[in-house]
């Protein structure tokens, strides 16, 4: 069995690698459209897998499942928002500052 941290380690590079994927795709994503896919599509990814697993009938598990799914999908969103729009510029010069 793994620990936390390397399944912390492996879910970090599995939604950095999904998000540079997606950023690669389409690179001219407007703040309005990724604030749209931030929250439509973990939910859209939750239903999906809550329907799936069962819905009701599948119990915690299902819904266990679920959640799973949209914090995995929400992670990749946010990763992509932050590739997107981050400012790099006022990181670095904080970063030099600090030194």
């Amino acid at each position: 069995m793994a620990s936390q941290a390397e399944i912390i380690n492996e879910l970090n590079a599995s939604t950095d690698r999904e998000s540079k994927a997606a950023a690669s795709v389409n690179p001219k994503v407007g703040r309005v459209t990724m604030a749209f896919r931030l929250t439509v599509v973990p939910s859209v990814c939750f239903f999906k897998t809550y329907i799936s697993r069962g819905g009701p009938r599948g119990g915690a598990s299902a819904f266990q499942d679920a959640v799973n799914a949209w914090a995995g999908a929400f992670l990749t969103e946010a990763k992509l928002y932050e590739l997107t729009f981050a400012d790099t510029a006022k990181a670095i010069a904080e970063s030099r500052d600090f030194g």
